[in-house]
């Protein structure tokens, strides 16, 4: 009976401590093959143009080891707009000895959320800009406010960490337990 007892308390105990390994990854663990061979920041010279004005795009490769990638062919293309006339300059553009290709952003009439894309050869990139009246209605939630504060934030990690220090807690008592029974 003892043998029985030890197995099960085991096994609770590992699936709880896989329940727990399980939640503290929020996404899962994913890898990318294969690895990337860098990676690309898109950035705009202003995030709040007003309507008709262009603003200028500014594409920055890096190697995995932090190094700048010059002779890269960049391409832009815009991915959403709020009318029909906003355009950006498609290129190929190819990055300089810095790491860097720009082109510009025409904004077009309408106001609204311009999404912008840079691709750079496997590497890309997305930005947008609010254009026009618009941009005063779009603002952040002031700190403490929003989705992540109302999903529990960022810290699953920390919830996993205490049901863990819990769950030890409680397999040293059961072992306790067992241990005087046995006597």
């Amino acid at each position: 009976m003892r043998g029985m007892w030890t197995w099960t308390r085991n096994g609770i105990v590992l699936a709880l401590a896989a329940l727990v390994a399980w939640t503290a990854i929020p996404n899962g663990a994913q890898a990318q093959y294969p690895p990337p061979t860098g990676s690309v920041t898109l950035s705009v010279s202003t995030v709040t143009p007003e309507v008709g004005q262009s603003v200028i795009l500014s594409v920055q490769i890096v190697d995995p080891t932090g190094s700048a990638v010059a002779g890269q062919s960049c391409t832009f293309a815009v991915t959403q707009q709020p009318g029909v006339d906003a355009y950006v300059a498609a290129g190929p553009v190819v990055t300089n000895a810095a790491g860097v290709a720009e082109t510009t952003l025409n904004v077009g009439s309408a106001q609204g959320v311009i999404g912008v894309e840079a691709q750079c050869g496997e590497l890309s990139a997305l930005t947008s800009v609010v254009a026009g009246a618009a941009a005063q209605a779009i603002s952040l939630p002031a700190t403490g406010e929003g989705s992540m504060a109302s999903s529990g934030g960022s810290s699953p990690w920390l919830a996993a960490l205490a049901a863990g220090v819990v769950l030890a807690l409680v397999a040293v008592g059961v072992r306790r337990v067992g241990s005087r029974r046995s006597r």
